[in-house]
Order: C-alpha cells, then sequence, then structure tokens
C-alpha cells in the first residue's frame, strides 16, 4: 500500500511547487502558503490522475482534463478570466471579446499554464519515477478523498473571502464557465474511447520517433516560444502596442496544435516509450526553472531573498530530474 500512496502524497507537494513556486510567482519566503495551495493545485493533479488512469484516458485526457481545472480555477475561483482589473494587471484589455467579457490573450495563455504546468507537467514527473506509472494509485476510498480534497481547495477560499474581494460574476458567465469545463471532461473520455494504436514505422515514413533529447530540445523551443510576451513585458515592452491581439492569439494557437500534433503522430510510431515522455516533462520543468528568475513575485520579496530562492527551486527541479531519471533507468532495466 505505501508504495502506492507514496506518489501520491508526492504529487500532492509537487503541483504546487511547480504551478507557483518554480514558477517564480510566489517568492520562497512565502512557503508556508504551500499548505493552502496543496488542496487546489495537489488535490486537483491527484484527482485528475487517478480518474485518467482509471478510466484509461491516456495523455490526451490528463490535458483535457488539466484544461478543464484551468477553466473552473480562473473562471471561477480566482476569476481572472473575467476580472477586468484582476490584482492590478488590466490582463483583459489586450484581445479583449465584449460578448463574452475575456481577454483573448489572457485566455488562451492562462489556461495552458495550468492545463500543461500545473496538471501535466507534474504528474508526469511523478509518474517516471514510479513503478504503477499507468494504473491507478489510490482506491474508491482515496479517489472520493482527493476529490474532496480538490473541492475543498477551492470552495473554503471563495467561502472566507470577503464579497468586496471578489469580482462579482454574472449568471451567464457562471453558466458559460461550467458548460466548458463539462464540455472539456467530456472530450477527455471521449479521447480515451477513440485511441488508435501504434503504427508501423513504414506508414508515415520514419523508422523511429524522434530521440529523447530530439523530443527535449523541440519542447524547450515551444516553452520559450510560449514565454516570449510574458518576458518582452518584463523588459517594458508591451506587446499591445506593436502587435495585433488576433495575431497573438492566433500564434499561440497554431503553437499549441503543432506540439499537439507532433506528440500524437510521435507517440503513435513503435519505439515511442517511457523516456520520450519524461523529455516532454523534464522540458516543462526546466522552462519553469529558468522562467522563475524573470518573473517578479505576486507577494512583496526583497530582491536577494527572490533570487535566492528562485535558485534553490531551480537546483531541487534539477535534483529532481537527476533522480527521476536515475529511478527510470533502473525500472527500464528491470523490466
Amino acid at each position: 500500500m505505501f508504495p502506492r500512496i507514496l506518489p501520491a502524497l508526492g504529487l500532492l507537494v509537487l503541483a504546487p511547487l511547480v504551478g507557483e513556486y518554480l514558477l517564480g510567482n510566489i517568492a520562497v519566503n512565502a512557503l508556508p502558503m504551500i499548505v493552502g495551495l496543496i488542496p487546489l493545485y495537489g488535490g486537483g493533479a491527484l484527482l485528475i490522475r487517478e480518474v485518467a488512469r482509471r478510466w484509461r484516458l491516456g495523455w490526451p485526457g490528463i490535458i483535457l482534463l488539466g484544461l478543464a481545472y484551468a477553466v473552473i480555477e480562473e473562471g471561477l475561483l480566482t476569476r481572472s478570466l473575467f476580472d477586468p482589473d484582476y490584482v492590478g494587471l488590466r490582463l483583459l484589455d489586450y484581445g479583449f471579446i465584449p460578448a463574452l467579457g475575456i481577454g483573448a490573450y489572457w485566455t488562451v495563455f492562462v489556461l495552458a499554464i495550468h492545463g500543461v504546468w500545473s496538471i501535466a507537467v507534474p504528474i508526469s514527473m511523478v509518474e517516471a519515477g514510479s513503478r504503477r506509472p499507468d494504473t491507478p494509485w489510490l482506491g474508491k476510498v482515496g479517489l472520493a478523498g482527493s476529490a474532496l480534497l480538490f473541492l475543498a481547495g477551492g470552495a473554503v477560499p471563495i467561502a472566507l473571502a470577503s464579497p468586496a474581494a471578489l469580482h462579482p460574476l454574472s449568471a451567464a458567465q457562471i453558466t458559460w464557465t461550467l458548460i466548458t469545463a463539462v464540455a472539456l471532461v467530456v472530450a477527455a473520455f471521449l479521447s480515451g474511447r477513440r485511441r488508435r494504436p501504434l503504427r508501423p514505422a513504414h506508414a508515415d515514413g520514419a523508422a523511429t520517433p524522434p530521440g529523447p533529447w530530439t523530443v527535449f530540445a523541440i519542447t524547450i523551443a515551444a516553452g520559450l516560444a510560449f514565454w516570449i510576451p510574458s518576458l518582452l513585458a518584463m523588459v517594458g515592452i508591451r506587446l499591445e502596442s506593436v502587435v495585433p491581439a488576433w495575431l497573438t492569439v492566433g500564434c499561440y494557437l497554431a503553437l499549441y496544435a503543432t506540439m499537439a500534433l507532433l506528440v500524437l503522430r510521435w507517440s503513435r510510431r513503435t519505439g515511442w516509450g517511457p523516456w520520450h515522455t519524461f523529455a516532454l516533462g523534464a522540458a516543462g520543468l526546466v522552462t519553469y526553472a529558468w522562467h522563475g528568475f524573470p518573473q517578479p513575485p505576486s507577494f512583496p520579496a526583497p530582491a536577494d531573498v527572490d533570487l535566492m530562492g528562485n535558485a534553490l527551486f531551480a537546483l531541487a527541479a534539477l535534483g529532481l530530474l537527476a533522480l527521476v531519471a536515475v529511478r527510470q533507468q533502473r525500472l527500464t532495466t528491470s523490466r
């Protein structure tokens, strides 16, 4: 029982560490805040992982469930999808769509952050070091417990917050947020039923999929492309002043489609294995590790403390990658 509980506990802690601290959004001096983040981030990641493995939804299902998680968190909990002055940053101004009350750029940006980095990357790291990467770790009681933990992580802060601290949502915004989340969940379950078998090497003219290092390099490049607008903003270059919003959003959607199609194609070739999946997750972790340095924290922190924390979390991420790689090598050899 303990070998199954240990990775579940690891995922509970790793999800908020990656999603907020490695990102650079929260500095090391606010590390105690992780206690409040574990139910939402950790509970959400664990629930998604257990549902996906119990119903054999695969990685497309995990990504889709991660996007549903992102819609709930940013639409109903933090409400950044609809708050025009969320944390004073005017996130919706660039590409604002009046009919929906959302910002096109912020929506495609933040949903990917949670779907990929808050959910998929932590799951991939913990599974890579597990003896049971494709099977549930928890029974029915544990599954129910992870669902309750996630619900508590979202409901308790809302219940305790003062009305003035929350952006009011219209009935239409709540309804469409729930409809979108449910549609993504349904799509996740449908994707599990439509999985195709591996394609022979001669089917697409390639002997094997790209090597893990090639997959890692391409994913690193995609991560850099994803963060270019954010990096420009950090040095005072406002993207909205030089590039139309529709062009930026189109580039993001093209980036997502390209990576999704590449990974789907590669993963259907004979020869795709655990090291390729590890390469994808490792690239996501390394991307957050470097991004944490230029990212200003949301809560005040002295510059030297912030830098020290970024270095600490980056080194911890690299250490985790080394440990998981050694663990996976042993597991691969023993199979």
